[in-house]
């Protein structure tokens, strides 16, 4: 994937980490409603925070719900929409049937408790190796 920015053309793609606190991956995908979207350039291996991806989905904005939205397709196609420019997702816990939805939009959804750091590192040696 080619990402071109300020009128420059980069080797690269996207990561959307899901953090509540933006250094660690601690938010179960269900419950998850801030994205970090993490714009990794392949060329000289360097990444940085693009946008903090909020998820409100519309209509339950002030209704306090809380419940787990990885079981109701279409709240997992709209976050699929909403980070639909990313390549993975990393999150600290994902089931079944948000995986299957999410790879119709050719996610790759990892499962991790490591600091946003150390997952993108990882991301980016597995890259360099493939």
């Amino acid at each position: 994937m080619q990402i071109i920015k300020a009128g420059v053309v980069m080797d690269g793609f996207k990561i959307a980490a899901a953090s509540t606190e933006g250094v660690s991956i601690d938010a179960h995908f269900g419950h998850a409603n801030i994205y970090r979207v993490i714009n990794v350039n392949m060329s000289d291996k360097t990444w940085e925070v693009e946008r903090i991806q909020e998820i409100n989905f519309p209509g339950i904005e002030n209704t306090g719900e809380t419940r787990c939205w990885g079981h109701d397709e279409m709240k997992v196609t709209y976050i699929a929409e909403k980070l639909k420019d990313c390549k993975y997702l990393l999150i600290s816990k994902i089931g079944p049937h948000p995986q299957r939805v999410l790879a119709r939009y050719q996610f790759e959804c990892l499962e991790t408790n490591m600091t946003i750091e150390d997952a993108v590192n990882k991301i980016i040696e597995y890259e360099e190796k493939r």
